[in-house]
């Protein structure tokens, strides 16, 4: 078992790091890794990475920067003087580089809680969970503000096409971030998405899933009523109605949660009803009808009654935003999709 060294309440802080210091990440390779390695190499720090292997998409993309490379896990990887070490939730204890980190009692942090200080942190926190379109609807609602020109910064587990990074640390007012179910960290094993105080959380879905760290279903839906159940009065939680395991934890959070729920869908009684899709080509048509009786028009690229719904959930948020709903659907009109999604 872990020694008492590593929990995630003594994992440091990226605001203890001085400017320019040292960061190690160990796993670096991973799709989230990689560009939290990049991010804070462009933030100025002197970044390093260790991993097995350096796979595509994530190989060249590291190949590029400037991160120094080890491949290969040693504990000599570790360069002298190292202000913190980034553990990737792919390392177990008993690694030779975690035990380096534990001999010499060196700093460290792991990927959601570093992600939430670099990104996230006084912004509005648009946090996108769930089974499935996680990344396609993160990816939509960041191209939205971005056209839009509020420059947010978000972080997308996928390749966009409409933006320049997957990481991005904007200026604006509103972060966007893929919240991941899947555990932080072999001393943190808590959701991702606990470490993104979400203003507004979207669940599109939950299935059962991650065999490998949840048992069943129920404690799937026990981290996600533990994450809405925790969330402050001014958050709002949008949930896809036509998610039948959705609609019996709704019972439960209408009546316990202090946050506002709202929801999106085609199922009648949705509060964002989905009321027609028409399909032109690969491209698609939609009509919904908004909570105040506005109804909404809009065109997307992207074929796929998933992706209508990501949309609608898109919609969704941006009226929580107060946006300009002309300007978001002419924005969605464009979207190009994510890399290896109905490629």
């Amino acid at each position: 078992m872990p020694k008492e060294y590593f929990s995630p309440e003594r994992a440091s802080a990226l605001a203890a790091v001085p400017a320019g210091a040292k960061i190690h990440v160990i796993g670096v390779s991973g799709v989230a890794m990689a560009q939290l390695a990049v991010a804070l190499s462009e933030a100025g720090y002197e970044v390093s990475g260790s991993d097995k292997e350096f796979y595509e998409p994530m190989g060249s993309y590291l190949s590029r920067s400037k991160v120094r490379l080890c491949r290969g896990y040693a504990a000599a990887n570790i360069p002298p003087g190292v202000a913190l070490v980034v553990i990737g939730n792919a390392v177990s204890y008993g690694h030779p580089e975690v035990e380096q980190v534990e001999q010499q009692k060196l700093p460290y942090s792991f990927f959601p809680k570093l992600l939430r200080e670099l990104i996230i942190r006084d912004r509005h926190s648009v946090v996108v969970a769930g089974t499935h379109g996680k990344s396609t609807t993160s990816a939509m609602m960041a191209t939205v503000l971005a056209k839009l020109g509020d420059d947010p910064s978000y972080f997308i587990g996928g390749v966009v096409r409409d933006l320049p990074a997957s990481l991005w640390r904007g200026v604006g007012s509103v972060s966007v971030v893929e919240g991941d179910e899947y555990d932080s960290a072999f001393f943190a094993k808590v959701p991702k998405f606990s470490f993104y105080a979400a203003t507004t959380l979207v669940i599109t879905s939950i299935e059962y899933d991650h065999a490998d760290i949840y048992p069943s279903l129920e404690s799937i839906n026990a981290v996600f009523t533990k994450e809405v159940l925790a969330l402050p009065a001014q958050s709002c939680v949008l949930c896809c109605s036509d998610d039948e395991n959705l609609q019996t934890l709704l019972a439960q959070w209408r009546t316990q949660a202090r946050c506002r729920i709202v929801t999106y869908g085609r199922r009648p009684g949705s509060e964002y009803h989905l009321e027609e899709v028409r399909s032109v080509g690969d491209a698609q048509e939609m009509r919904a009808t908004a909570p105040d009786g506005r109804v909404l028009s809009w065109k997307l690229g992207v074929p796929g009654a998933h992706n209508a719904l990501n949309s609608l959930a898109v919609l969704a948020v941006s009226d929580l935003l107060k946006l300009d709903s002309s300007k978001v659907t002419a924005a969605l009109a464009g979207f190009l999709g994510v890399k290896r999604r109905q490629e």
